[in-house]
Order: structure tokens, then sequence, then C-alpha cells
């Protein structure tokens, strides 16, 4: 059995037998779903600037239907062909078929189409059409991220409106995200696409993790549904090159979340060496590494002046975190999802080298200090999950280590 189905199974009966405290359930059941669901993929851009081409090209079959006048077109997998179809005033209509595009109401916002296709068993794709005198674009694009893992922005420019709807996506989506500069043969005919590429370097380096040019329709035409495949023209179209890019990428984000996942497992130990053995009780045991105060016996051992100087810095720094944090949100934008999980991280590693330094020996100091590793370990998986519940969790980690240091001041 692959060591990838090996962790699936792990994480599916640590969940099924409720083997993780309520923290790592939570983590545990959103990887569950991410490693379930293939990997979905945000193509956006500007009206007419290639995005379903683009699309069919990486699947090699017209599975995305071409609707220009709607904001957010999705295809995926399904057992059977079905269509559903929301309108601007939130009402949903469900259809089986095949979706017909000469059919599309007018005040039609999203349309996704279910299709029992093979090649959508890995990835799906939602087709996004911006506008720069659009409203709420922000907001669009926040819902996007939410519902995506990669990122494509097709142009043939990239100019400085296209620029400023992209700056409004998270940073946690464009560090999965690439540029294609869509229709390269137009422009290396016209002589400017060389040109185009230098231009676009610096802005790529700050924006995306990759440029790739390439000529959508030559690059669909060598492998068209029903036809072997034309490498020279596969290859000379650029895309052969952006299909392994991203390729490459979907393989890397399942790969992390199976990461996760495992990390997940060793961090509360969850005791399952034979993946298809029945458990018994003890290998069904799960303990974080250190015990909790509340399970450790109590004893208590002397306290050295240092040990509380030591917890009141730390009570402080955890304070600063707080203000911080309410600061930002009562600004207008709030503080953002990323932010507050890498200040949550950041705060919980100064917690651990201050705890960790001078090799104090108060046993208190060092069962606190086992808690904030611990907490520090939850929070990098966090970190590595993104997301508002992620941030939540974030949050109520770091409560949790303010209540146990306070606890130790006030004892």
């Amino acid at each position: 059995m692959a060591a990838s189905d090996q962790v699936m199974i792990r994480l599916h009966k640590a969940l099924q037998g409720g083997h993780l405290p309520p923290e790592g359930q939570r983590i545990g059941q959103r990887l569950m779903t991410q490693l379930d669901q293939p990997t979905r993929i945000a193509v956006l851009g500007l009206s007419g600037s290639g995005k379903t081409s683009l699309i069919n090209m990486l699947l090699g079959a017209n599975l995305m239907p071409d609707l220009p006048g709607v904001s957010a077109v999705e295809v995926s997998y399904g057992d059977a062909a079905r269509t559903q179809i929301t309108m601007i005033d939130g009402t949903i209509s469900i259809g089986e078929g095949i979706l017909d595009g000469a059919n599309i109401p007018d005040g039609a916002m999203r349309v996704c189409q279910q299709l029992p296709d093979q090649r959508l068993k890995d990835w799906s794709f939602a087709e996004m059409c911006l506008s720069p005198a659009g409203l709420a674009q922000g907001q669009i694009l926040d819902w996007m991220a939410s519902r995506s893992d990669i990122a494509i922005w097709c142009s043939q420019q990239f100019d400085d409106r296209e620029r400023a709807l992209w700056s409004k996506a998270p940073d946690h989506l464009k560090d999965h995200s690439f540029l294609a500069l869509t229709r390269a043969d137009r422009l290396f005919m016209k002589g400017e696409l060389a040109e185009r590429i230098t231009r676009l370097q610096p802005v790529v380096a700050d924006e995306f993790m990759c440029l790739y040019p390439i000529a959508t329709q030559q690059a669909a035409s060598a492998r068209a549904q029903g036809c072997a495949l034309n490498e020279a023209l596969w290859h000379s179209s650029g895309g052969k090159v952006f299909y392994e890019g991203i390729r490459r990428q979907v393989e890397q984000a399942r790969t992390a979340d199976l990461d996760h996942a495992y990390m997940l497992l060793e961090r509360y130990k969850v005791a399952l060496p034979e993946a298809d053995a029945p458990q018994t009780a003890e290998a069904a045991s799960v303990r974080p590494a250190s015990q909790t105060p509340a399970q450790r016996p109590a004893a208590k051992a002397a306290r050295s002046s240092a040990g509380d100087s030591k917890v009141q810095k730390a009570l402080d720094i955890l304070r600063d975190c707080a203000d911080e944090l309410l600061a930002a949100s009562d600004t207008a934008s709030g503080a953002s999802t990323d932010r507050i999980l890498a200040r949550c991280s950041e705060t919980a590693e100064e917690l651990v080298g201050l705890l960790s330094a001078d090799g104090t020996t108060d046993a208190t100091l060092e069962a606190l200090r086992d808690d904030v590793v611990e907490g520090e370990q939850m929070l990098m998986l966090l970190r590595l999950e993104r997301g508002e519940s992620a941030a939540e969790d974030s949050l109520t980690v770091l409560l949790q280590l303010k209540k146990e240091l306070s606890e130790r001041v006030a004892t």
C-alpha cells in the first residue's frame, strides 16, 4: 500500500474513532475534506483573455462551456451530468444533463456543470470574469480564494487595470498563482513577445509564482480530443511547459496536504501501525506529546524569581499580540486571516525562545514550556491550513496559553 494511502486511512480512522482532541479534530476534518476532493483551480482575467480555451486545453477536451455573460462558471466531476444555475437574486435552479449555453437565463451569476468525466477526478475548474468597472471585485476574489487551491490569471499584457484587480487577491492565493500570457503567438508575430515578458518579470516576481507564454489555440489543437498528440506543436506552443507546471503544482498541493495530515497524526501520537488492523485500546490511545497542566500531578516545585519573571514577560508578549490584532480589527479592512495566522505563529515562536533560554530548572516553568511548544506545533499546522477557521483556532490556542500562564502567576 502506498504511503499516501496509509496516511489517508490513519487520518480517517483517527477522525472516525474520535482519537483527536477538538482542535486536532477540526484540522483533521479540513485536511480530509481537501484530500477527498480534486485540486480546485481558478482561472481569472478580463473578458476575452482566453480563459475558456486555456481550461479546455488543460483538460484536453471541450468540457468548460463558453458563457461570456456569466461571472463564474465551474466544471467539476459528478457521477452524472448535472447543472446548477444561481441567479443574481439568489434563486437556484438544478437540472440534469449537459448545459445548453444558448438557454442560460438573463441574470445568471454562477453556473456549475458536473460531468462524469475521469479528467475531472484530479482537478476542477472555476472561470471568473472580472471587470475594472465591476463592483465588489475584492469580495468576488475573496469568495473565489476560499474555494481555490491554485489560481491562473489570463492576459495578453497584464496592465495596470488588471494589476489593480489582482492586488485584491489574498496573499495565500498569490503564493500558488500563475500568469498565463495567452495568445503568445500573436505577440511573437508582432515582435512584441520578448519585450512583454521582460516588462512583466518584475511584476511576476511580486505577484505570481511564474509566467507562462502560451499560444492557447495551437496548444489546444496539439492535444485535441480523439487525436494523437502532436508533440512538436504541443512543445512549440508553450502548452507542454505550462501543462507540466500546473500538474506539478497540483501534485505538490496534494503532497503538502498529506504531509500536514502526517504531522497532525504524529503530533498527537495516533498509533495505527497497521492501517487495516482492528484497533486495540492501546493502539488507539491518543495523547499529546506532553500532558496538559490538568493531567499532570498536582505536586508543585519551588519556583524561582527568574521563572516568575519569564512568565510575566510571556504574558506581556501575549497581550501585545492581542492588542495588535484587536487594533487591526478596528480598522476598515480588519486583520486578514493570513496576518492573524502569521502573528499567532510568530508569538508562539517568541514564547518558546523565551521559556527555553538559560536552562531554567523550575518544574512548573518546564511544564509551561512543554505547553508552549505544543501550542507552537499546533499553530504551525494551522498556519499551513489557512482560512477563517484556522485563524479562529489559532486565536483559541493563544487564549489557552494565556490562561495557563495567568494561572501560573496567580498561584
